[in-house]
């Protein structure tokens, strides 16, 4: 998770926010689709909020109150204790959304119909990190931003051509992703689209396994051959207007070595 996460930046923010990381269990990282002003960090584990709330307020962090809840704010970042084993950190709205969500079940993602869809697919028992992106209901004139976010989500592991393809497509309402634990230098990946609709589904479908039809001769270097490997060796699950797709990525592609020229970082 450290890896995928860039763990040296956590690891500040954390100290920022005067968390012992080894008190975290969960970290979730969000934002709205629409607006960056809906934005935040919710952390769980085992904490003392009363020791946190103190070294807030000595090194700086006003106690204040936004919608009856307590909240310590610094600039244009807040800081909250939703519950004992709760920690937020973000914007003004994004605090305000999290409290929402503690007062509602309907103001949660995982009361959505999209997100009750998508996270069967990929639940993996101690998947160490995951993803999600949702359209909002009425509001599939964003898609083109959801499918940018599955393009660049891909990218990461070197596997855009599957992001691109449906970016050109037009036709996906969310989007899940998970990470699981090596294995053989390998990592298992699991990708989950909520389609527009089932027939959308199935001409995506036709084509993803169309790519695994691609020959390794087409690659340039063995990075390139062991990416094309795992488009090659993809499983792909259609269930109306859910696809899932789950590989295995090689560590190189999922973390590729920094390249250094003359000392400089290219």
């Amino acid at each position: 998770m450290r890896r995928g996460i860039k763990g040296d930046q956590l690891d500040l923010l954390l100290h920022e926010l005067r968390v012992d990381s080894e008190s975290v269990d969960t970290i979730v990282v969000f934002s709205a689709l629409d607006s960056q002003a809906v934005s935040g960090l919710l952390l769980r584990g085992s904490f003392d909020s009363k020791k946190i709330a103190g070294e807030l307020k000595n090194s700086g962090w006003a106690e204040n109150s936004l919608e009856g809840s307590k909240v310590y704010v610094r600039a244009a970042d807040y800081v909250a204790m939703p519950s004992q084993k709760t920690l937020f950190a973000g914007t003004h709205d994004g605090a305000l959304a999290v409290f929402r969500a503690a007062h509602s079940a309907k103001e949660s993602i995982v009361t959505s119909a999209a997100y009750k869809k998508i996270n069967p697919a990929i639940s993996t028992k101690g998947t160490p990190v995951k993803a999600f992106l949702l359209i909002p209901q009425g509001t599939l004139d964003m898609a083109d931003a959801a499918l940018t976010a599955t393009s660049f989500a891909l990218s990461l592991f070197n596997l855009g051509g599957i992001g691109q393809l449906l970016q050109a497509v037009n036709v996906a309402r969310g989007f899940g992703f998970s990470l699981n634990q090596r294995s053989h230098e390998m990592y298992p990946v699991e990708l989950c689209v909520l389609m527009r609709d089932e027939e959308s589904a199935v001409f995506v479908s036709g084509s993803l396994n169309a790519l695994k039809s691609i020959s390794e001769l087409a690659a340039s270097d063995n990075r390139d051959r062991a990416n094309l490997r795992a488009i090659r060796q993809m499983r792909i699950v259609r269930t109306q207007e859910v696809l899932e797709v789950k590989m295995e990525i090689p560590e190189d592609a999922l973390f590729p070595p920094s390249r250094t020229n003359n000392g400089l970082n290219n």
